[in-house]
């Protein structure tokens, strides 16, 4: 074989590999679509259930995407969406609402796209992350 083809073989290698990650990465937000669903129903009752359901499905839809880690006393929350509606204000708003402590605070924007970064002390009531991230995607909208 000559290099040109052997580099054509490996270029399409690389192309598969990457769309079977795409389809992994969707397969996996699905599920953690199913949780936090299944989480809200456990919290709430029926009624409400399903208008936080389509809320949770609407700001997913709208490129939302919202990463929470507990380190000790402390959360780090990142917060990646389209640059639109005031995100910073929105999640500033919410975290209010859930009186949290901010300790620290970053937001950076290109392209239409707003990524946000927010540490702040969790209270002991909500000690887990799939918890903070349920009431966090609940107040954004």
């Amino acid at each position: 074989m000559d290099k040109a083809s052997l580099l054509s073989d490996a270029v399409d290698y690389i192309n598969q590999l990457k769309a079977k990650i795409e389809l992994l990465e969707s397969q996996q937000q699905r599920e953690t679509n199913k949780k936090v669903k299944t989480e809200m129903a456990d919290t709430t009752d029926n009624q409400s259930t399903a208008t936080t359901s389509t809320v949770v499905d609407q700001g997913l839809v709208l490129g939302l995407e919202v990463d929470v880690k507990i380190v000790g006393p402390d959360a780090m929350v990142r917060v990646q969406s389209e640059n639109v509606n005031h995100p910073g204000a929105r999640l500033m708003g919410a975290l209010r609402d859930l009186e949290f402590q901010v300790h620290h605070a970053s937001m950076s924007s290109v392209n239409d796209l707003m990524l946000q970064d927010v540490v702040f002390k969790v209270p002991n009531s909500m000690r887990s992350e799939e918890g903070l991230r349920s009431a966090i995607l609940m107040r954004l909208d």
